[in-house]
């Protein structure tokens, strides 16, 4: 497992309430964000040679659920444009009471998107300018996602 970046937490803050062009750490370079205003978040990073990503809650401000990497050898490019090249995480709510039915379930999806301007997850957008993608959703059902090409 790789080891995080220390400032991985207060950066995806900072992603998460400024978008992708904020000032970050030279080794720590933001990739992608999803935020669900007021409620869940994700944002993605690159990091020596993996990718790392940290999920948030909203709780009057947003609360870290924690963080995953995996080294970018495990998404190898297929020379076309394919969004099943993913890895799938999940956390329980914890701000929410947890539900037998699962609807508190937190999922985070990375994505390899080469060649795909933008992806759109139910009704927002999630911009992908350095082929990668993050996106996430509360609940056991993955919301309906469509792509913009290159």
């Amino acid at each position: 497992m790789p080891e995080f970046h220390p400032a991985l937490a207060e950066q995806g803050r900072q992603v998460i309430a400024h978008g992708l062009d904020i000032t970050h750490e030279a080794d720590l370079v933001p990739l992608s964000r999803d935020v669900i205003e007021h409620d869940v978040a994700a944002a993605l990073f690159a990091h020596e040679d993996h990718v790392e990503w940290v999920v948030f809650e909203y709780d009057t401000d947003w609360v870290s659920l924690g963080h995953t990497a995996v080294k970018t050898a495990d998404f190898p490019l297929l020379g076309q444009m394919r969004l099943d090249i993913r890895h799938d995480a999940w956390d329980r709510s914890r701000t929410k009471r947890w539900s037998p039915t699962g609807r508190h379930l937190i999922h985070t999806r990375v994505l390899r998107t080469e060649r795909i301007a933008q992806l759109h997850v139910a009704a927002r957008s999630v911009g992908t300018p350095h082929g990668w993608a993050i996106m996430v959703w509360r609940g056991r059902r993955v919301p309906a996602i469509s792509v913009g090409e290159v």
